[in-house]
């Protein structure tokens, strides 16, 4: 006989409430209560059977509990694993442009080439400039630092709202490029908001030679210098912009400058 039949054998008196086996429940009710089982009596022997196999099912429901939060942890591990990952292989795409090796460039495909418009590397000022169509005689600090790397200046100042998401937005693509082209973060702050170094403060006024709106020195103000070929001859090609520049715009603009440069310097 089972397990499971040798427990439904075990009934428990109405009377008394003794454990003993079915088949001797019927002599214990004459011998010791002096009744016979009647139908409801019965009922109470099978109500107590029936209360024991309700009572099973609470434990299928426990292990069903237990199995659904062990799958959600589970899923909340995953998701925390998958979103680390991610981030470590954008970390490795950054560190692997931000590396001394240019193989990134072997396939790369500038935006931007050279011309006098406004998606445009320049050669000469452009039109709308205080010296449109002439060519510039550029600032020290920037052909000396093309010597090694293109150059990448912002001018703003701190505690100027306006100027702050670009002034933001160039810095944080220092921290990218950085080790690809020569980066200025050229802050003239407010007053109450610190000083300016005077090398920046100069660097900070000189910048505004290259407005492209004719001297209005309006901030944010952002240059990209670079080398790049014009009939053959490698020249200083660069951009200028007051204002913002979208996120993707200014990066395509950092990156065609080290394209350039990459190409078109000497080893």
């Amino acid at each position: 006989m089972s397990k499971e039949k040798n427990e439904d054998a075990w009934v428990i008196c109405p009377e008394c409430k003794t454990k003993l086996k079915q088949e001797n429940l019927a002599a214990h009710m004459k011998l010791v209560h002096n009744k016979i089982i009647d139908d409801v009596e019965m009922k109470s022997v099978e109500t107590f059977h029936k209360k024991r196999q309700e009572k099973k099912p609470n434990g299928v429901s426990s292990r069903k509990a237990v199995f659904v939060i062990i799958l959600v942890v589970a899923i909340f591990v995953a998701a925390v694993v998958f979103a680390l990952f991610a981030s470590l292989d954008k970390s490795n795409e950054n560190n692997e442009i931000n590396s001394n090796d240019p193989s990134w460039m072997n396939n790369y495909t500038p935006v931007s080439s050279i011309g006098t418009g406004s998606d445009n590397f320049w050669i000469n000022f452009p039109v709308g400039s205080a010296y449109p169509s002439q060519s510039p005689q550029h600032l020290t600090w920037i052909t000396e630092d093309l010597k090694e790397k293109p150059v990448v200046f912002v001018c703003h100042r701190t505690g100027c709202g306006p100027c702050t998401p670009q002034a933001d937005r160039v810095k944080a693509l220092r921290e990218i490029y950085g080790e690809d082209a020569v980066f200025y973060d050229l802050d003239y702050p407010f007053e109450g908001y610190g000083t300016a170094e005077e090398d920046i403060l100069n660097k900070f006024y000189e910048a505004f030679y290259y407005d492209p709106n004719g001297g209005s020195q309006v901030i944010a103000f952002t240059g990209v210098f670079t080398l790049i070929t014009d009939g053959g001859e490698v020249k200083i090609g660069w951009h200028s912009w007051e204002g913002n520049v979208a996120d993707a715009d200014m990066e395509n603009w950092i990156k065609d400058a080290i394209y350039y440069y990459h190409i078109n310097s000497e080893d």
